[in-house]
């Protein structure tokens, strides 16, 4: 039974190597190990040929779901690792998630994101507020399809049209919605340790927020951005409080505000381009 694993890359110089030798030290071996360039132009590629990666590389900034739906159709196997270039999977992930697939509805086993040691205000504020750190879970079905530490069986989808290669962001959870109508399992297991191996910026992590949770079609209106607002202050900032960490109450507090301004932001740089039609 074989086992295909990637790591998609825009930029990653710095982690991307770590990404990939997580998957290259998995144990049993995985049977093949490559990577996607989705057009970087920093040293990313050459650091991960240098080191005898297998690389595809696409002419331009396509965007992750160009980049996840190639690295799916070139991937040869049934199973397929997947690891985002910032992160670094537990050498025993693919061997504990593989049992999980003996039912055939499982479409994906989707590991736990965690930051172990979260060094600054920015990266505590991530660990509590964006990776759920400290909440207790247990393995479950009706995960959200996400793929920055996860395990996919390949035909299931195939199944259902794969990756929208349109989608510059939200790709895993359009295609996530997908595999659950057609009834496919995602499984979440917390026992699978996905570390994210970066130190996010405050821009970085706020970006970071609103592409996990923006959606394919980017709405926010006046009803949601109220809802934030409330939700930001009653539960982001006060568990904040609760965990000591005033400083990062500044944050949640950012955060509705940030995501406004990126709504308005992107609404306003679509309406430029009708415009020049």
């Amino acid at each position: 039974m074989g086992i295909s694993g990637y790591v998609p890359f825009y930029n990653n110089a710095q982690t991307v190597l770590a990404a990939v030798d997580s998957l290259r030290s998995q144990q049993p071996p995985l049977d093949e190990v490559f990577a996607i360039d989705d057009g970087s132009t920093d040293n990313s590629v050459d650091l991960l040929e240098a080191a005898g990666v297998r690389v595809l590389q696409q002419k331009h900034n396509l965007g992750r779901g160009a980049t996840r739906k190639l690295a799916m159709e070139v991937a040869r196997h049934q199973f397929v690792l997947c690891c985002d270039a910032t992160n670094i999977l537990q050498a025993d992930f693919a061997a504990r998630a593989l049992p999980w697939f003996e039912d055939c509805k499982v479409a994906a086993v989707v590991g736990l994101i965690t930051d172990p040691n979260p060094q600054g205000v920015v990266s505590r504020w991530r660990a509590r507020n964006l990776f759920k750190a400290g909440i207790p879970r247990s393995a479950s079905k009706g995960a959200s399809f996400i793929t920055f530490g996860t395990m996919v069986r390949s035909s299931a989808v195939a199944a259902v049209g794969g990756y929208d290669a349109s989608l510059r962001h939200s790709e895993d959870a359009e295609l996530g919605n997908r595999l659950a109508a057609a009834d496919f399992e995602t499984i979440g297991d917390p026992s699978l340790h996905v570390y994210c191996n970066i130190l996010n910026s405050l821009p970085e992590v706020l970006e970071r927020y609103w592409r996990w949770y923006a959606g394919k079609d980017e709405l926010f209106g006046v009803k949601a951005y109220c809802k934030l607002v409330w939700f930001s202050a009653r539960t982001m900032a006060w568990g904040d409080l609760k965990a000591g960490e005033p400083l990062t109450c500044l944050i949640s507090l950012l955060l509705p505000h940030y995501q406004c301004w990126k709504f308005l932001n992107k609404k306003g740089a679509r309406a430029r381009a009708r415009s020049m039609l």
